[in-house]
């Protein structure tokens, strides 16, 4: 008896040996990525210049707290694209101050979202695989990615977005057998009016509920969502947004930017980056089933590949995905430890996991991004009186320098135009009549001939109208962490009645890094290109 007593002891300690030595490398490697991510966090937040395509909303932002509507018809004075969600414009309308205004308050509240989504990890990873082991790594995991570094923390409305919706799945899931599941609907619904986009979760209660064919509580959930969701929507196309268009902004935008390139593109990135822990996740599933878990993980993946299409989407579409696979493969692993088994194969793997993880991670901006930004701003200040008109693909870098934007975002007004949703009739006609102060692209027309980059963001109508009225009078070097190209700079185009020299209106600051070039649009040439 005693022999055999001894002999499950020295297997009980071997085990545990065993789970502490796989559970300590998990959370070495997690840990290191987290750590390094981490670090960043801090020149990401107080970075001043726009790194991951925050310009457009921090313009917008601006123009809700200037009192013009981002809601309304292309017009003479102006045009906001606006397909972010309301909640977020007004929200962030509260934060930022226009008259100095920052990507920071609306970085920070990300920053906090994001914490706020990592707890969510670790409450349903111990929800649905009782292991405090999974609970504590599942965070780690979550924070390891550098999507979450470089896209999470930014001024855009995802991770707010993100924090509501799961928060909202939370709920269901921990209250799945009881009415009070029906309060995820106005979580998830406040999500939605903050960004349309990550609906995974509540699809995924919707799926269950009639799996389990509980009809009854099925049509409760859906009227609730129905009621708060039409609700606000009632608040916000006539209460809050009186005689504007939100509802053809909120819903027929977002389809109208739909790109097959970006689409083909994005698959292939979701199935480097989420392949192998999407393989885990359902082998999680099949040997510990879950049916509101596994009908979340089905709609995050089908969603997830939908909405990559648009043409302004980016691997943030894919939070859902990575919501899940934070909290399943830590499952897995404590599982298979559980078990008894050493769970070599899970940990290689999620190594490989953690690698592809990093993918498209910027550096944090380096000290060389602070002074072109500072240069730049610096420029424009200088050389243009404050409230002059400019438009631009970089509309945070002009309303900083304290230009008004009235068509707050070039690239989505020309891409909806491109699409026949809206018209760039008013824009065009704006920019043969030299209305703007100013024009910001990022390549010279008289040079470029590349046909992808010359339409990408600028149909040929206005590409023919600018070069028609307007001339290059310099050029800016791009900060680094808009610069796709290490030989990308800003070209400075004004009016060609404006009669000043080139040399006059750049200035004589070597500091600026600027180039004047010819007045003659056929010899318009910048030497450092």
């Amino acid at each position: 008896m005693a022999t055999i007593e001894q002999t499950s002891t020295l297997l009980a300690n071997r085990l545990s040996r065993r789970s502490l030595a796989v559970g300590l490398v998990a959370f070495l490697l997690a840990g290191f990525f987290v750590v390094r991510n981490l670090s960043s966090w801090r020149t990401r937040l107080i970075y001043p210049g726009d790194e991951s395509y925050e310009g457009c909303a921090l313009a917008e932002i601006v123009r809700v707290r200037q009192g013009s509507p981002i809601y309304a018809p292309p017009s003479d004075k102006g045009f906001a694209g606006a397909t972010y969600g309301p909640l977020y414009y007004l929200l962030g309308s509260r934060l930022v101050d226009p008259f100095n205004p920052s990507y920071l308050p609306l970085r920070i509240l990300s920053a906090l979202a994001i914490l706020g989504i990592g707890i969510c990890c670790s409450l349903l990873t111990f929800w649905a695989t009782r292991s405090r082991l999974a609970a504590c790594l599942s965070p780690l995991i979550f924070l390891s990615y550098g999507v979450v570094t470089y896209h999470g923390i930014s001024a855009l409305s995802d991770s707010v977005a993100l924090l509501l919706f799961f928060s909202g799945f939370l709920i269901a899931y921990r209250f799945r057998n009881s009415s009070i599941l029906l309060l995820a609907a106005p979580l998830m619904c406040l999500g939605f009016y903050y960004k349309p986009q990550y609906i995974a979760g509540p699809l995924a209660v919707m799926a269950y509920l009639f799996l389990e064919k509980r009809y009854r509580r099925l049509l409760q959930f859906l009227g609730a969502l129905a009621l708060c969701g039409f609700g606000l929507l009632g608040i916000f196309q006539w209460v809050v947004f009186p005689g504007q268009q939100f509802w053809r902004h909120f819903f027929f935008y977002q389809s109208a930017l739909f790109s097959w390139y970006q689409f083909k593109v994005g698959v292939l990135v979701y199935v480097l980056m989420f392949g192998v822990p999407v393989l885990l996740a359902f082998e999680y599933l099949r040997k510990h089933p879950d049916k509101m878990l596994m009908c979340y993980m089905i709609c995050a993946v089908v969603i997830g590949i939908l909405t990559i299409g648009k043409a302004t989407a980016f691997i943030q579409y894919f939070f859902d995905t990575l919501f899940l696979v934070s909290v399943l493969v830590p499952g897995l692993l404590a599982k298979r430890l559980e078990g008894g088994a050493f769970p070599a194969d899970v940990l290689f793997l999620l190594a490989i996991a953690l690698f592809a993880g990093q993918w498209y991670t910027p550096p944090a901006p380096s000290p060389q991004a602070f002074a072109q930004f500072s240069s730049m701003q610096s420029y424009f200040r200088r050389n243009f009186p404050p409230h002059s008109r400019a438009i631009g693909v970089r509309g945070g870098d002009l309303v900083q320098a304290g230009f008004d934007t009235p068509f707050s975002d070039l690239f989505t007004t020309e891409t909806l135009a491109r699409w026949g949703v809206v018209s760039d009739a008013q824009l065009i006609k704006q920019i043969r009549a030299g209305w703007f102060s100013l024009i910001i692209l990022d390549f010279d027309l008289g040079q470029k001939t590349d046909p992808i980059w010359l339409n990408y963001y600028l149909t040929k109508d206005t590409r023919d109208a600018i070069a028609s009225e307007y001339r290059v009078v310099g050029s800016l070097p791009v900060p680094e962490p808009t610069k796709l190209f290490p030989q990308d700079r800003l070209y400075i185009y004004i009016p060609k009645s404006n009669k000043l020299q080139g040399s006059q209106v750049i200035g004589q600051s070597a500091d600026d890094h600027l180039f004047p070039v010819s007045q003659d649009r056929n010899a318009a040439r910048v030497s450092s290109r």
